[in-house]
């Protein structure tokens, strides 16, 4: 995030309707579309600017489909932009078809030079839904790639932290059991330090989140024998993304 005005990468997409800032209600998969995109968009450094949150009202006191782009927000790191609805939003039978086209439609009229780089994400996100997989970070040792990565769920549906291994000598993936999250943002703080070896595989939470982790339902480090990991396909996942910046 830069409050001094560069560019940052987007990390968050939210829906508004009604009051300006009522949080838009029962679209619980669009609202997980929403934050996918948000984060698969992150993984190619796409940038609104220098606040990475997207705030999209809906509203019909403009055009249905039309798109108007403020400089207001409540906070440095987000603005809202508006788009145009049908008078019977949110309960009309098109609402889930308008809440994703609005999204394509903001973020192409803030980024038009970015228009194919959106729709191909919208669709990777569309076709893959909670499968798509968010790169946290990834390490190398002679033997083994490993790769830390994060799912996102509609909720009430819990988001999961997955560990992944590719066998660099054979190109075998392998994983094992996933750990549940609360929230999809909790992976940044699970995703600390990672330690891999022939027998085993090392991940440690953030130090300055250690402790707080240890009193909820993560207890300290993460560790699993490599004889845990079994063959998987390999999902669909974002590049890299950042918290920051």
């Amino acid at each position: 995030m830069t409050k001094d005005g560069r560019p940052s990468r987007i990390n968050d997409i939210r829906y508004f309707h009604g009051g300006l800032h009522s949080y838009l209600e029962g679209y619980n998969e669009e609202v997980a579309f929403g934050r996918r995109l948000a984060w698969f968009l992150n993984g190619e450094g796409f940038s609104v600017g220098a606040y990475p949150a997207l705030y999209i009202f809906f509203t019909p006191s403009i055009e249905p489909g039309a798109i108007q782009v403020t400089d207001y927000g409540g906070d440095w790191w987000q603005r809202y932009t508006h788009v145009g609805v049908t008078s019977d939003f949110p309960n009309s039978a098109e609402a889930k078809n308008q809440i994703k086209q609005g999204t394509i439609a903001a973020l192409t009229t803030i980024r038009p030079d970015k228009t194919d780089e959106i729709r191909n994400a919208a669709k990777i996100v569309d076709l893959y839904g909670k499968e798509l997989r968010f790169l946290l970070k990834e390490r190398f040792t002679k033997r083994f790639k490993t790769e830390i990565s994060f799912s996102i769920a509609a909720w009430p549906e819990p988001s999961y932290l997955f560990v992944s291994l590719t066998d660099l000598s054979t190109g075998d993936f392998l994983e094992t059991t996933p750990i549940p999250l609360r929230f999809y943002f909790e992976g940044f703080d699970l995703a600390g330090s990672i330690k891999v070896t022939d027998s085993t595989a090392t991940l440690a939470p953030n130090q300055s989140v250690a402790a707080k982790l240890a009193s909820l339902h993560h207890g300290g480090p993460l560790t699993k024998a490599i004889s845990d990991f079994s063959p998987s396909e390999r999902p669909m996942m974002s590049r890299l993304v950042s918290r920051r910046g």
